[in-house]
């Protein structure tokens, strides 16, 4: 496995987005974060490593795939007439992806170099210019790979390119103040007010996020936070009363984002061979969201929904 900390794993580069930062931009999730959230709706980005996709209603149970796995980490399953991946085993080598005819096994997650990255980033630059838009580094948690992600916006800030960040805030201060003078906007999450539900739901508890919102509204850096808004997790009253009371302390929040509950994720867990935990969640209605967004503004915070 590379282990060079210059390098970035890649997941995906997403064009022309217009929902993560100003303008229209470049969306790039790097692979690696230090939560587990039930919800996640990108589980590919959670690992640090390149991961391989099996898609088993596509597979046609060929198992040139078992054949090509140097570390026998494919083994069939003649019961079902599937392949299984022991995933302690595989190398993510792409083998497997190269020989399979049906398309059904992909490649998560590429090797990059800062300097590679940013020439992908420079080729949409004639849309940076005309909609006052830039680049934004997400994941995962960009964080994870923070000597790559530095590398990234200082070659981006040399270019005149605007830059944004999508972050958990789980990272401790030092670190992130370092990366802030190349960093135009802030979007930082908050998942639960409470420490206890939000180890359990996340993995992680939030006193080091929420300290790190704080010391960002100090800057007057230009940031929003982002709510995912999660049915029977951070809905209730109660929790929603004790973010209106954090945003209200806040001098320099404009903006709070509430990003509804989707299952567009769900089918990401089964190429990756993992159980979705939350299989029985329903979707806030439209109501529910607006009355939730109500309440939050009567922080004096404007509120946008999917923003």
């Amino acid at each position: 496995m590379v282990n060079d900390m210059t390098l970035g794993v890649i997941c995906e580069i997403q064009k022309y987005a217009i929902s993560d930062g100003p303008g229209i931009r470049t969306v790039v999730f790097i692979k690696g974060c230090p939560l587990m959230c039930k919800w996640c709706s990108n589980p590919e980005t959670q690992n640090p490593f390149p991961e391989i996709y099996y898609n088993k209603e596509k597979c046609v149970f060929c198992q040139r795939c078992v054949s090509a796995c140097g570390v026998q980490a494919i083994r069939s399953d003649f019961d079902k007439k599937l392949v299984v991946t022991d995933r302690s085993k595989c190398k993510a080598c792409g083998k497997c992806v190269a020989v399979c005819p049906a398309e059904a096994r992909s490649l998560v997650g590429v090797y990059m170099t800062p300097e590679e990255l940013v020439e992908e980033i420079k080729k949409d630059m004639i849309f940076y210019e005309s909609s006052e838009g830039g680049v934004t580094l997400s994941g995962g948690e960009i964080f994870y790979s923070y000597e790559f992600a530095l590398e990234v916006l200082k070659k981006c800030k040399e270019e005149f390119i605007d830059t944004a960040i999508e972050t958990s805030g789980y990272v401790q201060w030092n670190i992130m103040e370092e990366m802030l003078p190349y960093v135009d906007h802030v979007l930082i999450d908050i998942k639960h007010m409470d420490p206890a539900r939000h180890m359990y739901w996340t993995g992680v508890s939030n006193e080091l996020i929420l300290g790190n919102i704080e010391k960002i509204d100090a800057t007057g850096k230009d940031y929003v936070i982002r709510v995912p808004l999660i049915p029977g997790v951070n809905d209730d009253d109660e929790n929603l009363e004790r973010l209106k009371g954090f945003a209200q302390k806040l001098m320099n929040l404009h903006e709070i984002h509430l990003l509804p509950y989707h299952t567009l994720g769900r089918s990401k867990y089964m190429y990756l061979e993992r159980d979705y935990e939350l299989n029985e969640l329903k979707k806030h209605t439209t109501d529910e969201i607006k009355r939730i967004a109500a309440l939050l503004e009567t922080s004096g915070v404007r509120v946008i929904i999917g923003g």
